[in-house]
């Protein structure tokens, strides 16, 4: 009886105050519930959940009960009440009515804006604009401008993918460059906005550019999948591209921007947009596509603008064929044991030596290797001895090696192995200098190798807990920037733009032909990836980033 007193109450507020004389005590429950909805809209929560309630009360069981309950739950926000208004949301944000989905997902966005700007984006990223009222669609298109403004420019890219949010992410990124005076990314941003969303800027206003500082306008352009197709990979490369770029940006004042374009996984788009930064002569140089394919399809392009454009991640030799001013990232991926049997050889002076190596494919196959590669310098592989994964005794290859006194031991072994067998070594008396591959480059290695890896030489390769001073820097950097582990891909990535910042820095006015004769020249370029090239693949890779231990430290060798 009581809320019938209150429905009362509220149907004399109107009455006197003539807003909607054709609500009575009579009207239906839809009528109610339409009338709350115009009054949640004017803002007055209190006579809205008071008429919702009585909506609710006289025909709970009306199909159309759930939509009125979060009419409810939206008023209950209103006035405070944001704990009952989450728990009316998340009743219904499983409901099989797409319409009640969709409008309980918006309050629970709107519940979470008030503590989590990244929860309200994810959830308002599964509303479906089309299932609200053009009310509540324009509400959660404010509410999505307002949360994005919260958001880190870094990890704005990340909400791109999300669906209607993209329109929201760019002109956020568009007003954040034109208010710090970044005018030319700004522009690009807002050329993006009118070719994908025609009619955007006439509803939502366009920032001022001014006038961009003609010494800044030279760019670079990211072309990457960052959403659709590719993306995942796309993303760990741009964020591996944008950490080297932010890094040359610490040490020169005059460095240039890295722009990102999102070919969507779509070829049609990544042609359209390769014509688009072809014409735009600030544009110098393109870092991508990210396949094989995408990387021939726009080197056309690319060759008629005499635009330098580095794959980082392409693996074709067909690639290798088109020339400058199109190039690809070729990272070392063998030959580990051939530059450890010519540095060996070569540099040590060595030429009898023994191996051990467990029974593996790659393991067998490096041994095989470094015999081949010894053999054809003039040395001799006078014992090679196998063993089973996971073997911890090793003294029957000990002696077994011992018996034809060998100058040096090759391991093409973990570092976990290595440091079992390095002290075994040294216990039955062969204590001559050892060789290892890219496995032995773990901090484990010294955390419990000590005196018995003293003076190893090893390759170095990407990886977490590589002990190469340029991958170890990359991945603590990474970690730091983003909070989570680098990939290999990512490495590339950062590779890529730290080889295209080199030709950079080296032209004194950075134009394309200087960028794309510079990268034609570059020799090798041993960063977070390893060993690196430009182009061929049928070089002989046998030049590798190689470490030693002294006294107790990583220390490379040129």
């Amino acid at each position: 009886m009581k809320l019938r007193y209150l429905f009362a109450a509220t149907l004399a507020i109107l009455a006197a105050a003539g807003c909607r004389p054709d609500i009575n005590e009579n009207s239906t429950a839809s009528e109610k519930a339409a009338l709350a909805d115009q009054l949640l809209q004017d803002g007055d929560a209190e006579q809205a959940l008071t008429l919702i309630d009585s909506a609710l009360d006289s025909e709970p069981s009306s199909p159309d009960a759930p939509a009125w309950s979060i009419t409810r739950g939206e008023s209950l926000l209103l006035l405070g009440r944001r704990d009952e208004a989450l728990a009316v949301a998340s009743r219904y944000t499983s409901s099989t009515d797409p319409v009640v989905k969709s409008r309980a997902l918006f309050l629970k966005a709107r519940v979470e804006a008030g503590s989590s700007p990244s929860s309200a984006l994810n959830t308002l990223a599964a509303v479906d604009l089309e299932d609200l009222d053009s009310y509540r669609a324009g509400s959660a298109a404010e509410l999505c401008r307002e949360q994005l403004n919260h958001i880190q420019t870094s990890a704005l890219a990340d909400y791109r993918s999300r669906g209607w949010l993209e329109l929201y992410v760019l002109l956020e990124l568009e007003e954040r460059h034109a208010t710090t005076g970044d005018y030319a990314r700004a522009a690009l941003y807002g050329d993006e906005i009118d070719r994908l969303y025609p009619g955007a800027h006439n509803l939502w206003g366009r920032p001022d550019y001014g006038q961009p500082d003609t010494a800044g306008d030279a760019w670079i352009a990211m072309l990457l999948p960052l959403t659709g197709e590719g993306s995942v990979y796309g993303r760990q490369v741009s964020q591996g591209a944008h950490l080297a770029f932010d890094r040359f940006a610490e040490m020169h004042s005059d460095a240039p921007q890295l722009v990102d374009f999102d070919t969507r996984g779509d070829p049609e788009r990544l042609m359209e947009l390769m014509q688009g930064l072809a014409d735009n002569p600030s544009c110098i140089a393109i870092l991508g596509p990210l396949t094989s394919s995408s990387t021939m399809n726009a080197a056309s392009i690319a060759e008629r603008a005499g635009i330098p454009l580095l794959s980082p991640t392409a693996t074709s030799g067909s690639v290798d064929n088109i020339g400058s001013p199109v190039f690809r990232l070729v990272v070392s991926t063998g030959n580990q044991a051939a530059a450890v049997a010519e540095y060996a050889v070569r540099h040590e002076g060595l030429s009898r030596f023994a191996v051990i190596y467990p029974y593996t494919s790659q393991a067998t196959g490096e041994a095989e290797q470094f015999k081949s590669v010894v053999e054809r310098l003039g040395g001799t592989v006078v014992s090679s001895q196998g063993y089973q994964p996971g073997d911890t005794d090793f003294r029957t290859q000990i002696t077994a090696v011992k018996a034809y006194s060998p100058q040096a031991v090759f391991l093409p072994v973990s570092a976990w192995d290595a440091v079992q067998i390095a002290p075994q070594l040294r216990f039955y008396r062969v204590e001559v200098p050892l060789f290892g591959t890219s496995g032995w480059d773990d901090d484990l290695l010294l955390r419990h190798g000590g005196e018995y890896v003293e003076g190893a030489v090893f390759t170095v390769a990407f990886g977490l807990n590589s002990l190469y001073p340029e991958t170890a820097r990359f991945v603590y950097g990474y970690n730091r920037t983003y909070g989570q582990e680098p990939t290999a891909i990512a490495a590339q990535g950062y590779d890529a733009a730290g080889m295209l910042l080199d030709a950079w820095a080296q032209a004194s006015t950075p134009t394309r032909s200087r960028i794309a004769r510079k990268l034609s020249s570059m020799g090798p370029w041993y960063g977070a990836s390893g060993r690196c090239i430009l182009g061929s693949d049928t070089e002989t890779r046998v030049s590798w980033p190689m470490m030693t231990v002294v006294d107790g430290e990583i220390i490379g060798i040129d």
